[in-house]
């Protein structure tokens, strides 16, 4: 994914029950307009199930015009019932291009 793609800070402190924004920088090196899809991955595996999107740029596919640069936010809650033993959690994100996926997808529904 010929992207720039990385959070604004690597590291936050959260306390479990508390509500927190971070942000992703994402810019668009190409000369040509891509959609783009992220997928994210929490660490440990077992922790999962605690972190808790309310609100996501993964939800959605990003558009990026040739050389545009977005700030993308994530809201997200550490639900109180992590067990102790998890003292940290790692939030990462692939990036895939759907570009082609989303032209097809419209000159199927303009036939």
């Amino acid at each position: 994914m010929p992207w720039d793609f990385y959070p604004v800070e690597h590291k936050v402190m959260v306390h479990p029950g508390e509500s927190k924004e971070i942000v992703f920088y994402a810019r668009n090196r190409t000369g040509g307009d891509m959609v783009g899809q992220a997928i994210p991955n929490v660490l440990p595996n077992n922790a999962a199930d605690y972190f808790l999107k309310t609100e996501c740029f993964c939800f959605e596919s990003q558009t990026l015009a040739a050389g545009e640069r977005v700030e993308l936010p994530v809201r997200f809650i550490v639900d109180p019932a992590l067990p102790e033993e998890i003292g940290s959690l790692s939030l990462g994100y692939t990036l895939f291009d759907i570009t082609d996926q989303i032209k097809e997808s419209q000159a199927l529904a303009n036939l």
